[in-house]
């Protein structure tokens, strides 16, 4: 039996993919000044956050900075100006995006039985969360499903700093 098995988040226990199509569809079906078609939108979308989720892992920028170098080129092609202040950025970001985005979470439906197994072994390996995400974001959805009380750590880049 392995002593410590860790645990990716977003793909593994939380349907990242699905909460991020669901956002991106929402913000585009209300864009009506749209440059482009909803399926290169939503492909550019992706391709933003690839490139910039990058970045901030190589430390080239914060997590809030990777959401702004984002929408600095997404908003044109909805159509939309973009604002300089990185304030106002923020505030679209939350507004229009993470409230929907984190609404749209859901726990993959074998996660919790898989850990409860997992618990109930009688000499259990310890369990480990290891995500390249926001730590406070990555939390809240451990947190929101019920899933913190099973893992002795949640490690991020932020934390061990690579």
């Amino acid at each position: 039996m392995a002593d410590v098995i860790f645990f990716d988040l977003d793909g593994t226990l939380v349907d990242h993919r699905s909460a991020v199509w669901e956002t991106i569809g929402q913000i585009i079906q209300a864009a009506p000044n749209a440059t482009a078609s909803p399926e290169e939108l939503a492909t550019l979308w992706w391709t933003l956050e690839a490139h910039h989720m990058r970045e901030y892992l190589a430390g080239q920028c914060s997590f809030a900075e990777h959401h702004r170098r984002r929408l600095r080129s997404f908003l044109p092609m909805l159509g939309e100006p973009v604002p300089e202040s990185p304030g106002l950025l923020d505030a679209w970001i939350t507004e229009r995006y993470l409230t929907v985005f984190e609404e749209s979470w859901r726990c993959y439906p074998d996660v919790q039985p898989c850990l409860e197994t997992l618990k109930q072994l009688p000499r259990g390996p310890r369990l480990a969360v290891l995500t390249n995400g926001d730590p406070e974001q990555q939390r809240a959805k451990l947190a929101r499903f019920g899933l913190l009380e099973y893992f002795e750590a949640v490690l991020t880049p932020t934390e061990p700093g690579v």
